[in-house]
């Protein structure tokens, strides 16, 4: 090096702050950033607490309350098949999804327009889409924590009452995996109603009413008019335990007098995770069209 030329590891003039090179941070890098600091939030929360803890207390008393009813008392009412205990215990699974979806992303994007929040995080040199990504990923996460959490207590009842040899292990497998792909739907439409409402209160409300109140009654009522509820989401979570079912049966009429027939549907396999894959794609699209658009006003 000649005595002219520029020394890069000589001082900063005076009065000049020293540079520091910047380092490129890919949008994968980014991504898993942001995950990991939701997941991390997630998991202090007392709602994931709460949630988990109340999963285990209602699993917990209905495996307790089977334990006092006695194993053969327990075998006769399953039908002496572990896959219809199985079954019969997963059919609540889809509210506890529902839960988890509405308290982890029913107010994920809404407190960045309700809240100081917006004004930090959208001011970062990071697309909205690896935002909503990364908190979509953590949201997931933790939901499919409850999920793990009610399928362990019905496995361990399960094997109890039956022997761990007589569950079906690939049917389960199945089942779980129509759960993670029930979740993927569940989140995306409680992420859509959080990139529409503002509140983190409202978002979470709105998607309680909305995926479990609404869509519940609502299949109700076209069930009575004799019409299938495709459109339902809560009617595709039925093939979570359908997996399981021994003795499924997709279309019953039951007959209430005087010619009056009241009509029964259940969601079989492959109708149900098609009605689930069109959830996901159409509200995980919508939601982010929608938190694009929005502008914090905190």
């Amino acid at each position: 090096m000649t005595e002219d030329s520029p020394d890069a590891t000589a001082s900063p003039a005076p009065g000049r702050a020293p540079t520091v090179p910047r380092r490129y941070v890919g949008e994968t890098s980014q991504w898993v950033t942001i995950t990991r600091h939701q997941l991390a939030h997630y998991l202090r929360s007392y709602r994931f607490l709460g949630l988990v803890g109340f999963v285990l207390l209602v699993s917990g008393l209905t495996l307790g309350f089977q334990l006092i009813a006695g194993v053969e008392a327990t075998r006769i009412a399953q039908l002496d098949k572990s896959s219809e205990y199985l079954s019969n215990f997963l059919a609540y699974i889809g509210l506890w999804i529902i839960l988890a979806a509405a308290f982890f992303g029913g107010d994920a994007l809404s407190v960045d327009f309700s809240t100081g929040t917006g004004y930090y995080m959208l001011v970062l040199p990071v697309r909205r889409a690896t935002l909503l990504a990364g908190r979509y990923a953590a949201a997931l996460v933790v939901t499919l924590g409850v999920v793990l959490v009610y399928y362990t207590v019905g496995l361990v009842g399960g094997s109890y009452f039956f022997g761990s040899a007589a569950v079906a292990w690939d049917s389960v497998a199945y089942s779980l995996a129509i759960a993670v792909l029930f979740s993927l739907a569940a989140l995306a439409v409680a992420f859509s109603i959080s990139a529409f409402f503002r509140s983190p209160a409202a978002g979470v409300l709105v998607t309680l009413l909305t995926i479990y109140v609404g869509f519940t009654t609502l299949q109700g009522v076209v069930e009575l008019a004799g019409f299938e509820p495709w459109f339902s989401l809560t009617y595709a979570a039925g093939a979570m335990p359908t997996v399981l079912d021994t003795d499924f049966v997709h279309f019953q009429r039951i007959p209430l007098g005087s010619d009056q027939y009241y009509t029964l549907w259940s969601a079989n396999i492959s109708e149900g995770v098609l009605i689930m894959a069109a959830y996901l794609v159409v509200f995980l699209l919508l939601s982010v069209w929608l938190y694009q658009r929005k502008e914090s006003t905190a």
